[in-house]
């Protein structure tokens, strides 16, 4: 059958069914991986300045109770989650755990690496899509050059009305399957590179956090000198 108007969705629906399925598992990668980079992006904007803010604390006023009510207002950021986390688990009780600079530095690390993997939720689907959208895209392609090839067998000609419906297929389907990994690929890359910064903010507050308990604990009531460190 030959596409009579030439467009996109009529060379989709001419085309093979085994073209069509691989078209429809390239869309519906592609779909998912759009709602992934959406929801990525919405993460990014909302966190990135609450985490940057709270990596500015003062630490040498450090009191838990203050810092809670910072977290509690920047609660967007995974380094506040992690932090409310711990001080309801140990600073709220106001016994000895909250007082342990290495408990506080375990558990804090701990909440950190769970909001971590929170935030690389997905991430992976985003790198199979970018590494498999070729292949199968490529996959496709090949089918439809064996679909011009067999063809040109049937009718015993390799005028353009024969061999066209086959490389249309074939083309179409290259074109999916690059337009379903390149946005992955470069979504991936930048997210990817984003959590790195925020696992670098995470870790230089869980050290000043750890420090600033260790004086607190065995100064309290005085104001906490913490060396700052880069955020």
């Amino acid at each position: 059958m030959t596409p009579h108007g030439g467009g996109f969705l009529e060379l989709i629906r001419v085309a093979s069914p085994f073209a069509q399925l691989i078209l429809l598992i390239l869309g519906v990668m592609s779909v998912i991986s759009w709602a992934i980079i959406i929801e990525k992006i919405l993460f990014v904007l909302r966190s990135k300045s609450d985490s940057e803010t709270l990596s500015r604390y003062r630490w040498r006023q450090f009191d838990p109770h203050n810092l809670f009510l910072e977290a509690r207002r920047y609660s967007r950021a995974p380094v506040a989650r992690a932090y409310l986390h711990i001080y309801n688990y140990l600073f709220e009780r106001g016994d000895i755990p909250g007082r342990d600079p290495e408990l506080v530095g375990r558990e804090f690390g701990r909440a950190a690496a769970a909001q971590l993997a929170r935030a690389e939720r997905f991430l992976p689907f985003l790198a199979t899509c970018s590494s498999a959208g070729p292949f199968l895209g490529l996959l496709g392609t090949v089918w439809g050059i064996i679909s011009a090839f067999q063809r040109i067998g049937i009718w015993g000609s390799a005028n353009i009305a024969v061999v066209a419906p086959g490389i249309a297929e074939a083309l179409v389907a290259t074109a999916v399957g690059l337009g379903t990994a390149i946005p992955a690929l470069v979504a991936y890359n930048l997210f990817t590179s984003q959590i790195r910064k925020e696992a670098a903010r995470i870790e230089a507050f869980g050290e000043d956090l750890v420090f600033a308990v260790g004086q607190w604990s065995a100064n309290p009531g005085q104001a906490t000198r913490v060396p700052r460190t880069a955020p």
